[in-house]
């Protein structure tokens, strides 16, 4: 648990040659208020030199009774998908794609099977490969991915927006998709949150959040400069969660990923 904050969040430290993760996981207090569950899920797994990030976010909707377990067999799905298909050979790009085509198939039967409403599983749905210093992330939903380069944060592939609902359970779903790689040795951090927050990582302006969080970035050059230091990194996010511009209404997952520095 985070230090200074509530039961309801919840955090996991990993790391490989090159990066520190973390993810962090907080229930809202619209399901704090109400004694329900949180209906976020992650998977964080490793696969040869690749690292695999899934989250998932259900919709909260009455009608959509089982989307808690949805977006829990989503990451389970796309993170068995994804390794099978690097393990095939395919670029994380179209593994990435392909295992979200694999999901979509996987709750849609569900649903036929179980003769449902066809949003019993509805959820949201976002995926990230890191392979050394190359970045894929793809996704659906209201998810958003950015980098941090030692001075701003950018985003990196938002999902479309509309009038319809993003969910991977849509026959639509691919003309929602994005999945874009990133390969730059500058970025310093990275992360993939649910709940489209670019209000608080990017700030809010007129021209699309294209403004850093001064907070945010101070945080993370902070990390940054102290080589992603265990302890520093849980300070600075426990910081960042308890901030006043932090929506804590809905679940929130974040999946982080800070580069080590190389020591003289």
């Amino acid at each position: 648990m985070l230090v200074g904050l509530p039961a309801r969040y919840a955090f996991a430290l990993s790391e490989n040659n090159l990066w520190t993760f973390l993810t962090v996981t907080a229930v809202g207090t619209n399901h704090t208020s109400k004694g329900t569950a949180s209906e976020d899920a992650i998977i964080i797994t490793a696969h040869n030199d690749a690292v695999i990030a899934v989250i998932s976010d259900g919709v909260s909707d009455e009608r959509c009774t089982k989307s808690g377990e949805g977006a829990r067999l989503a990451v389970q799905h796309t993170a068995r998908a994804i390794a099978r298909g690097l393990e095939a050979g395919l670029d994380a790009e179209q593994a990435i794609s392909e295992a979200f085509s694999h999901t979509y198939n996987a709750l849609t039967e569900l649903t036929q099977r179980e003769n449902a409403f066809w949003g019993t599983y509805a959820c949201t749905l976002a995926a990230t490969v890191i392979r050394d210093s190359s970045i894929t992330v793809g996704h659906i939903g209201d998810s958003n991915a950015y980098h941090y380069d030692g001075k701003r944060l950018t985003r990196v592939a938002t999902a479309l927006s509309n009038d319809q609902p993003n969910l991977i359970i849509l026959p639509n779903w691919r003309t929602q998709f994005t999945v874009q790689t990133i390969n730059k040795p500058y970025v310093k951090a990275f992360v993939l949150a649910t709940d489209g927050n670019d209000s608080f990582f990017l700030g809010r302006s007129p021209d699309d959040g294209r403004f850093t969080n001064p907070e945010v970035t101070q945080a993370l050059h902070t990390i940054a400069t102290k080589g992603a230091d265990d302890f520093d990194i849980m300070q600075v996010v426990n910081a960042l969660i308890k901030h006043p511009g932090y929506d804590r209404t809905d679940d929130r997952t974040m999946f982080w990923a800070f580069r080590k520095e190389k020591r003289p």
